[in-house]
């Protein structure tokens, strides 16, 4: 799935990724980031293409009590998931304009 995003949101999106601890950058275009401090945890992997981010891979992030860890749950399959999750944690700046699509 692809968001297309503005470029302030692409600009906040990329600086968010690198300035976050639980972000890890694969390539030059490609992170993959844990989300805990939303209100429905996520893990993202996504990839900088023109005009946004594709999703390669998006999953709830459940928390084990017995295990006392996280651990992938469903797979977010709508780009609106994702985009609330970025939106929701501040990646994208204040003025979030993105489209899924």
């Amino acid at each position: 799935m692809k968001i297309k995003l503005t470029q302030e949101n692409e600009r906040a999106l990329r600086a968010f990724l690198e300035g976050c601890e639980d972000a890890e950058q694969l390539s030059a275009r490609e992170y993959v980031v844990d989300l805990y401090d939303i209100p429905r945890p996520v893990s993202l992997d996504l990839v900088f293409v023109k005009g946004g981010v594709a999703v390669d891979g998006a999953a709830v992030l459940e928390y084990d009590e017995t295990l006392k860890g996280w651990y992938m749950g469903e797979r977010l399959e709508r780009p609106e998931e994702v985009l609330g999750a970025l939106t929701a944690c501040g990646a994208l700046g204040d003025e979030a304009e993105a489209d899924p699509s």
